[in-house]
């Protein structure tokens, strides 16, 4: 056997060893002791498929919540660790695998989170919600998720983002998008997009949301041609004065 082969053998005995060790991670029915020497494990080969092995923990919830919330701390803890030792690129790998799955992303943005700058992070959250469309989707919690995070930080293109979801098929969506739309502090993207929303908007909650916005801002006004629209869909207690202010009556 050539050096190279042995290379070869060496690395296929490597992935299988990954493989094995992610369903071990993944299995919520072994015992929690293998789970956590599995993660170990997982520490010590440290490579970029040992962190997608470890993500895969996070996909899972075991039926012991208390059991479940600790190896998903731990998990965390180990992801942190590789990525500040900087021999595996772990903000990179997660940031490639957030783009492709659908839900299960609050650890692994935490894990983020711990790992970058903020104007990384906000890169990150940025780049996610420019993947993603305001249609019909069978599970929104992606939508959701990055919305909370959203609404953590204050960056223009954040508000561009966050302001096509007003838009959203999901009402909870809507409900989400518009705090972390007025969380951006971009008046001339937020004004618009949410009095254009009045006109359109079935949910009594979401109506009670832009009313306060708007009464809560009143260098905000309501432009000449909405205000028979806004005034038509304005929830009790608001009122639309005649230079186009939401005013809450007292």
């Amino acid at each position: 056997m050539g050096f190279l082969d042995f290379l070869f053998d060496k690395e296929k005995a490597q992935e299988r060893k990954i493989t094995k060790l992610k369903k071990t991670v993944s299995h919520m029915y072994v015992q929690p002791g293998e789970r956590s020497y599995a993660v170990e494990q997982l520490r010590e080969i440290g490579n970029e498929d040992a962190v997608l092995a470890l993500l895969s923990r996070f996909e899972q919830t075991a039926p012991n919540h208390t059991t479940d919330a600790d190896e998903k701390e731990f998990v965390y803890e180990v992801l942190v660790d590789l990525g500040r030792r900087g021999e595996v690129d772990v903000a990179g790998t997660i940031t490639t695998y957030l783009k492709r799955v659908e839900e299960k992303i609050n650890w692994p943005l935490k894990v983020l989170t711990d790992l970058l700058s903020l104007d990384d992070m906000i890169n990150v959250v940025v780049e996610l919600l420019e993947d993603m469309h305001i249609d019909y989707v069978r599970n929104p919690e992606k939508k959701q998720e990055l919305m909370l995070r959203a609404a953590e930080f204050s960056d223009r293109r954040l508000a561009e983002q966050t302001a096509r979801f007003v838009e959203d098929d999901y009402e909870t969506i809507r409900f989400l998008a518009i705090d972390a739309l007025l969380a951006q502090n971009e008046d001339d993207i937020a004004r618009p997009a949410l009095a254009a929303r009045f006109g359109a908007e079935d949910s009594l909650r979401i109506l009670q949301k832009l009313a306060e916005a708007f009464a809560e801002r009143p260098e905000w006004t309501i432009a000449p041609e909405q205000r028979d629209a806004v005034s038509a869909a304005l929830p009790k207690g608001f009122s639309l004065d005649g230079e186009g202010h939401v005013v809450a009556k007292r």
